[in-house]
């Protein structure tokens, strides 16, 4: 691809770097080069359409607004409240795939280290709960009534749930630095929390599928449980660094990145509970204003599972949460 002085000098000026990365938004060739890294090429959408940025803006301002805080952990899948009113979406992955910093990069929370982040693969041992919007939850006394003849016992501490909002729960790191036991506790939620409305499997974009991968997504298939992968990390791929990047340069990573979908793709052909849809992020590069790098993208992806997404305007749809009640 060959470009006039012209042309180079508007690409330059196209090609924008904001709080040290690239703008997504911006990123754009002149007329008659295709090379853009926009929401539509970024992700790689297959058989769902990509949100226009009325509905990205939705998905930021619900998470922005909606003060997104830690609840509870929960050891084992039977902690978890049965009866509890709003969605929850669950994000999984390797224990050295960077699952805490894409959470909180994702909750708005990069700074304050709302999920905890450790150098350490595989820190995560239970299942962390944060609510974004809604009443929220915690932990809360609940009276236990002793048998008759026995003292009066302490009171049970007991997670709870409020109504409204989204739920994210972060799941244990499987693979290198984790125990089988958490596996069994995972699957046991990912099979039987009604609650939960989609699994995102955190895959590293520069290593592509392990075998633990796999096997996870052999689980999430033979179980019927609505998953979607996300390739993390991807500034890997694409190279991003404080200079900005020529249009070859661009064109060639991006061409990178559909490789990597394509092979991850391979594993999700004929599986019907699996999105074909492969989403991206880096929780290290940062686009205009300090926006991480693809998750807009990954917030409506969680809405639109959770029916909390918007119309094509950008106005919220209203959720009747009594539908979410389950026995």
């Amino acid at each position: 691809m060959s470009l006039s002085s012209d042309a180079e000098s508007t690409a330059e000026q196209n090609l924008s770097l904001h709080a040290g990365g690239i703008n997504e938004t911006s990123l754009k060739a002149p007329a008659g080069n295709s090379v853009s890294l926009s929401t539509g090429s970024l992700h790689h959408y297959v058989d769902v359409r990509a949100p226009n940025s009325s509905e990205l803006k939705h998905a930021d301002r619900f998470f922005a607004s909606g003060n997104p805080r830690f609840l509870f952990s929960a050891p084992n899948f039977r902690s978890f409240p049965r009866r509890s009113l709003p969605p929850e979406v669950a994000f999984l992955g390797r224990s050295n795939v960077g699952k805490s910093s894409v959470l909180n990069a994702l909750l708005n929370r990069s700074a304050q280290h709302l999920a905890h982040v450790s150098s350490r693969p595989g820190r995560t041992r239970t299942m962390n709960v944060f609510a974004v919007g809604g009443e929220g939850g915690g932990v809360r006394e609940r009276k236990r009534n002793p048998q008759k003849g026995e003292q009066d016992m302490e009171p049970e501490i007991v997670p709870w749930i409020g109504k409204g909002g989204l739920m994210v729960v972060d799941m244990p790191g499987y693979g290198k630095a984790s125990r089988s036991e958490w596996g069994h506790q995972i699957t046991k939620y990912l099979c039987n929390r009604k609650q939960m409305r989609r699994a995102f499997l955190l895959v590293d974009a520069e290593h592509g599928l392990k075998k633990t991968d796999s096997d996870v997504l052999d689980i999430l298939h033979q179980n019927n449980i609505p998953h979607q992968i996300i390739l993390s990390k991807v500034d890997k791929i694409l190279g991003i660094k404080s200079k900005t990047p020529s249009l070859e340069k661009i064109d060639r990573r991006l061409n990178a990145l559909r490789e990597a979908y394509e092979a991850v793709q391979k594993k999700l052909e004929g599986r019907p509970t699996a999105l074909q849809t492969i989403l991206c992020c880096s929780a290290e590069k940062s686009l205009e204003r300090g926006k991480k790098l693809g998750f807009d993208a990954i917030r409506w992806a969680a809405l639109s599972a959770s029916g909390l997404e918007s119309d094509e305007l950008g106005n919220p749809k209203v959720l009747d949460m009594e539908a979410f009640v389950q026995d």
